[in-house]
């Protein structure tokens, strides 16, 4: 039985934390940096912006190209699908109320991109 209470509280935790993850990723982001980790190129050129809606929806720019698509948070991870493709997760580095460090991979380059709340 005490398992079975232990299991439920931290249950209840995750979800209450993911909730605080959704309440705070909602709203507008645009790219204060783009990093290649190994090169310490910067991409960013102020052309990145994401909007991510309460009902887990998303729109992106990055560049000239326009996307939209659903998105979702887990074990630190904000996992985004644009509509007619794969799936793509990053790992939330940092995560504040006006600031989202996202380390990802491109083309097997590390990078890290920050964006904060517009």
């Amino acid at each position: 039985m005490k398992k079975v209470l232990v299991l439920a509280m931290v249950l209840l935790f995750m979800s209450c934390n993911t909730a605080e993850q959704y309440e705070k990723l909602k709203g507008e982001w645009v790219c204060s940096s783009w990093t290649n980790v190994a090169t310490g190129t910067d991409n960013c050129n102020n052309n990145v912006y994401f909007k991510f809606n309460e009902n887990k929806t998303y729109a992106s720019k990055i560049g000239g190209d326009d996307v939209t698509g659903d998105y979702k948070i887990m074990n630190n991870r904000l996992y985004c699908t644009p509509k007619g493709k794969l799936e793509i997760a990053v790992e939330m580095k940092t995560f504040t109320k006006d600031t989202l460090e996202l380390m990802m991979s491109r083309s097997g380059n590390e990078e890290l991109l920050t964006l904060v709340r517009k």
